[in-house]
């Protein structure tokens, strides 16, 4: 008798252990963060934000989530600021679309063919690497793109149709550097302004969202010259 007890305590504390162990298998699946792979339906003429991880790092669902975010504070600040009931739009099936790199970090901010100014290399890496994971769907007559990579960069950059952050503006957004985040989510929209072809200001204007005032952020402004070249844009409407 005093076995038949003792094997039956011993079965239940067992079955409990793995009931346990199943539980805690689940809510780690449920916090380990997906790769979404490129936005199957993105809208017509929209910013897509891309998160790209490296193939020696890990996704950041936090990075994620801080990507969004800017963004979409960015919406509301440029049609507050341009005045004109426009802004850019948005994907809010896929926010923000995370991808994998066959590439490692190191790889982002190397030569690696590209000539001319080394600091632009990481945006030259970047770009490419986007088009590789994208495919057909890369098209920037359709789309703008705001790239996040979990690299080092020299420094990010936009040009007409593209911009590329490097993984200190991922710190940056996500409380990880001296300066605060408003000044994370300014340079994201200085350099987002480039990709919708506004240029620095000749007049220098220490104000102006396209110079320097994007280290203040929210408080910054965009000048007459920006307000035209968005209001003829395709991308805002």
């Amino acid at each position: 008798m005093k076995t038949l007890f003792r094997n039956l305590v011993l079965a239940a504390f067992m079955l409990s252990g793995l009931i346990s162990c199943s539980k805690n298998s689940a809510e780690m699946n449920m916090d380990t963060p997906i790769f979404t792979g490129p936005n199957p339906n993105p809208a017509n003429l929209s910013v897509r934000v891309i998160y790209i991880v490296p193939s020696d790092r890990l996704l950041n669902k936090t990075y994620t989530e801080a990507a969004g975010n800017c963004i979409t504070q960015l919406t509301a600040w440029y049609k507050t600021t341009l005045g004109s009931n426009k802004t850019f739009h948005i994907n809010n099936n896929m926010l923000v679309e995370t991808m994998q790199s066959s590439h490692a970090a190191a790889w982002f901010n190397a030569q690696n063919g590209n000539t001319g100014d080394a600091q632009f290399y990481f945006y030259a890496n970047a770009k490419n690497d986007t088009k590789l994971l994208l495919g057909s769907s890369y098209d920037e007559t359709k789309y703008i793109y705001l790239v996040y990579i979990d690299a080092a960069g020299t420094t990010g950059a936009g040009a007409q149709g593209f911009t590329a952050m490097p993984e200190n503006d991922l710190k940056g957004l996500t409380g990880q550097m001296t300066e605060s985040i408003p000044r994370w989510i300014g340079g994201a929209g200085h350099e987002l302004g480039h990709a919708f072809g506004m240029p620095h200001p000749t007049n220098e204007n220490p104000q102006a969202l396209m110079w320097t005032g994007y280290t203040t952020y929210p408080n910054c402004i965009l000048q007459d010259n920006d307000k035209t070249i968005l209001n003829a844009s395709k991308f805002f409407y």
